[in-house]
């Protein structure tokens, strides 16, 4: 004769299976708020970053305002030779510009500076040529190395604000980290190029230009678009000073011959109209 089970029967068998159900809620509920604090703790780590290169840290380490200008004239043979140089930044890891998006972004100042009448000849200045707070100690060092009358620097500011959107809820799912794009940030970029004589320290001409870039990214994918963006927003915020750099020196040129802080040396018989423009 078969016999029923209890209750108590069923309740004792199924026990070690709901045990087992149990477990595994548990162990992957666990799993996925790891996922999800790390998440945030990684967010909290990226929320602000900021790279400066100042031009007044280089030229005047120590003082929060520049001293004021040079009385001394600038006495520039014609056509002379310019180097140009970035100055040193204060960023580190993958947030830093590296030394190939410097050299394709120094290209740019040089091709603004190239076909110049009064330029003779555009040097680019390796970054291990000037020392964090090297002033123009520095800077004599290197004109004399590499014979420059006439240095470009190029500083910039970039900071990156980075926050999750109202779909971040589903990194939680674990999926949703790799496919819901809900960390968004912002890039704010902004250059500018100081160009000075260097025996008398005198400013000769300067320009700038700015840059805001915006993005969203899943939390897997979030840092290569950010790197993306930091790299766009320098290219076009150095697009738009190239402009205002190329119109600065044809300013310079209409006003230097007039300017009694400048005094351009003119070789016998030498026509900058004429000239066939700088040497890259």
């Amino acid at each position: 004769m078969q016999t029923i089970p209890s209750r108590e029967d069923i309740r004792m068998t199924l026990t070690p299976r709901r045990r087992w159900l149990q477990r595994s809620a548990l162990a992957l509920t666990a799993l996925l708020s790891d996922s999800w604090l790390t998440g945030c703790a990684s967010m909290d780590a990226r929320n602000r970053q900021r790279q400066v290169a100042s031009v007044l840290s280089f030229l005047f380490p120590g003082k929060d305002q520049p001293p004021p200008s040079s009385d001394a004239v600038a006495v520039i043979q014609v056509p002379f030779r310019i180097g140009v140089a970035f100055v040193p930044d204060t960023a580190k890891g993958d947030a830093r510009l590296s030394e190939t998006e410097r050299q394709q972004l120094a290209d740019k100042v040089r091709e603004a500076f190239a076909g110049s009448p009064f330029i003779r000849q555009i040097e680019t200045v390796p970054s291990l040529y000037l020392e964090p707070g090297g002033g123009f100690a520095n800077l004599d060092r290197v004109a004399a190395l590499l014979n420059l009358d006439v240095v470009a620097l190029i500083s910039y500011d970039q900071v990156q604000h980075a926050d999750a959107s109202g779909w971040s809820f589903l990194y939680w799912t674990g999926v949703g980290a790799y496919v819901i794009e809900g960390d968004r940030f912002e890039v704010l970029t902004a250059v500018e190029c100081t160009v000075f004589d260097i025996r008398s320290r005198r400013l000769l001409m300067r320009a700038s230009g700015t840059a805001t870039r915006k993005g969203e990214a899943t939390m897997v994918g979030f840092g290569e678009k950010a790197r993306e963006g930091r790299s766009m927003g320098f290219s076009t915020a150095m697009d738009q000073m190239i402009g205002n750099l190329r119109q600065a020196v044809q300013d310079f040129r209409e006003r230097a011959p007039r300017d009694p802080n400048v005094r351009l040396q003119l070789p016998a018989g030498y026509d900058g109209k004429d000239a066939g423009g700088a040497k890259r």
